[in-house]
């Protein structure tokens, strides 16, 4: 799951939507993650659309630019979205803290399970942030990381074990 941001499914689009204004950490804006933007309007979207950040500009979720997500997959509707990051090789799920678990439930665990099997094969993984705590999903269990500041840096980590490498992941500080 990589998606192309030049690429954006036909037919859909943000209207009635604002999630990203909440769910994404905007530096600039100096807005956290988690938090409304102060520019947002809720009902109706972004009231500096015309002068919005880079970061605003240059953004679209997974649902925009992933063919084989349905409607259910709105991030108005899933209460997450989805975003690859490709500096960092890989999948994000942003919940929104108040339904953390949404992404927990049906359709999407199934489809999260086989992205962390496909992306633990190529050496990466898939991240979920609620506000700023996050979690790992791998294809057989989550590893529940916490608190996670901006600053801090998510690594994998390998650990022997009698049933041979198991990779785990760590928060660690700059």
């Amino acid at each position: 799951m990589t998606g192309n941001d030049d690429q954006l499914v036909a037919g859909r689009s943000c209207d009635g939507c604002t999630m990203c204004c909440k769910l994404l950490a905007i530096d600039v804006l100096d807005k956290p993650r988690g938090a409304w933007c102060s520019h947002c309007d809720q009902k109706h979207g972004c009231t500096i659309y015309e002068s919005r950040p880079d970061a605003c500009r240059g953004f679209h979720c997974g649902y925009l630019r992933l063919p084989q997500l349905d409607d259910r997959w709105k991030p108005s509707k899933a209460k997450f979205l989805i975003n690859y990051e490709a500096h960092a090789s890989r999948i994000v799920i942003h919940a929104d803290p108040q339904r953390a678990d949404a992404w927990r439930g049906d359709p999407y665990i199934k489809t999260i399970r086989l992205w962390a099997a496909a992306s633990s094969r190529e050496g990466s993984f898939v991240l979920v942030w609620a506000g700023s705590k996050a979690t790992i999903v791998l294809p057989d269990r989550e590893i529940d990381l916490g608190q996670v500041r901006e600053d801090q840096l998510i690594v994998p980590v390998e650990r022997r074990t009698p049933r041979g490498i198991e990779v785990t992941f760590e928060v660690r500080d700059p």
